[in-house]
């Protein structure tokens, strides 16, 4: 299931929008994660900074084939630490076991109609002591992207649906993540 309002714009105006090297820092993405997973890949925006950035293997889901052909391609020189698969995550699940996880990637996707769904699944596939990070549009009607606000996360709300997924998080603020997003680093204990 597609999650709801997420067309993706072109890639070189949608990348102008995002300080992605200052939300891999805040949000921990770092050398010590052996194997990390992307819940919406998109671009491979977030996936291919990610691959050079930590000792392990990425794998990145996508429900839209031209997105997984296009961040294939972008990847190629890194084909040996990252494979990005067209799946429907939210309807199927990742097909990963439980605890098999360092660190989950959620950028810019709960706006879907049931978060927790999505939420549940990077918590179950988490080992115990890993990580999500989570970022999402500021609740802000100038933002130049991003879902209507009638569908858009609300810091309060991202952070209501972490705890009731069992996560802890790593502050109860917003990570200020400029300039259009927040994010909170989540825990699984």
């Amino acid at each position: 299931m597609k999650v709801r309002d997420s067309g993706m714009p072109d890639q070189v105006y949608w990348e102008s929008l995002l300080s992605v090297d200052l939300i891999l820092d805040k949000l921990e993405v770092t050398e010590q994660i052996d194997f990390l997973v992307e819940f919406g890949s998109g671009y491979g925006t977030f996936t291919i900074p990610s691959i050079e950035r930590i000792r392990g293997n990425v794998l990145a889901f996508d429900i839209d084939g031209q997105m997984i052909e296009i961040a294939t391609t972008r990847a190629v020189a890194h084909k040996s630490k990252v494979n990005f698969v067209k799946r429907d995550f939210i309807a199927d699940g990742t097909g990963l076991g439980d605890n098999s996880v360092d660190y989950v990637m959620l950028f810019n996707i709960l706006h879907h109609i049931n978060p927790l769904e999505i939420l549940h699944e990077a918590y179950r596939i988490l080992k115990t002591g890993g990580k999500a990070g989570l970022i999402h549009w500021n609740y802000d009607p100038t933002t130049p992207r991003g879902p209507s606000l009638d569908i858009r996360p609300k810091p309060e709300e991202m952070r209501k649906w972490a705890k009731n997924a069992g996560f802890r998080l790593a502050t109860d603020n917003p990570i200020d993540l400029p300039p259009y997003h927040y994010g909170f680093l989540l825990y699984k204990e």
